[in-house]
């Protein structure tokens, strides 16, 4: 209750100065120069997230075709990885390298292309907010 007396007091106190039109036009038009200088600045970023995100979409894909390529063309007898030991685990995944990195080049290309999908509905839904 006391400090509900003191904001009303305090609001109550301010009497704000009237000043002429010219003045009021101009800071108007400064505020309006900077808002759509803050446009164009997200805009600008917009454009570089998406180019950002294209290359990664595209370095994701070159690398896991790279690696799909590797894999295929290596024979199936050379295990791509050693590790030189007789663990159970281990050997399994040495034995079987082949299929292995087959399926993370696989999975590294269907991960970009559903984060590049995600994104880029994303940056499109932010577009239309007009944010």
């Amino acid at each position: 209750m006391k400090n509900d007396m003191q904001l009303q007091k305090l609001f109550g106190s301010y009497r704000p100065k009237l000043t002429d039109s010219e003045q009021f036009i101009r800071r108007l038009e400064k505020r309006l120069a900077l808002i759509d200088e803050i446009r164009r600045m997200q805009a600008a970023r917009i454009r570089r997230y998406r180019l950002a995100v294209v290359a990664a979409f595209v370095a994701g894909i070159v690398c896991g075709g790279g690696l799909l390529a590797f894999v295929m063309t290596v024979p199936p007898e050379v295990p791509l990885f050693t590790f030189g030991t007789d663990a159970g685990p281990l050997l399994f995944i040495e034995r079987n390298s082949h299929f292995i990195s087959s399926l993370l080049a696989s999975l590294m290309m269907a991960c970009c292309i559903v984060f590049l999908l995600n994104i880029h509905d994303w940056t499109d839904r932010m577009y239309s907010k007009g944010i």
